[in-house]
């Protein structure tokens, strides 16, 4: 995924950087890096899925709304996840989301960092030749 953890934005948080060619990578890679913040993949089953839908009026209100879904399904569910599929409509800035998981289960799963939210500490969507972002995780 092309996402990288930033050692030099916070102390205290969790900081990313991802990229895409289109919005469907773009939130892709960002999902992915809050995903792996939460646990490690590799170690957790799906044996669930989650589905959601957002919608805003911006590009930028969109991923951070879109990440924020992820955090609410993993503290409303006790839910931590393996893998997602997104499709972005550019033109009507709609978000579909299908989330594959399980409860979190600490005996079967590595579990990392308990994210609480998507601050607005150095956010920010650019887009010139590929989309890209700079997400700080509250832990």
């Amino acid at each position: 995924m092309p996402y990288r953890f930033l050692e030099d934005i916070t102390q205290a948080d969790v900081a990313f950087k991802a990229t895409g060619k289109t919005l469907n990578t773009l939130f892709k890679s960002a999902a992915h890096a809050v995903i792996e913040t939460m646990a490690n993949p590799k170690t957790v089953k799906p044996k669930l899925t989650f589905e959601f839908t957002k919608k805003e009026q911006t590009v930028e209100r969109l991923l951070f709304e879109f990440l924020e879904e992820i955090i609410y399904l993993k503290d409303k569910e006790a839910a931590v996840f393996c893998s997602i599929t997104v499709k972005v409509n550019e033109k009507t800035l709609e978000a579909k989301a299908i989330l594959k998981g399980d409860t979190v289960n600490p005996k079967k799963q590595e579990l990392h960092q308990d994210v609480k939210a998507i601050t607005m500490h150095n956010y920010k969507v650019e887009h010139n030749k590929e989309w890209k972002t700079t997400i700080v995780l509250d832990i």
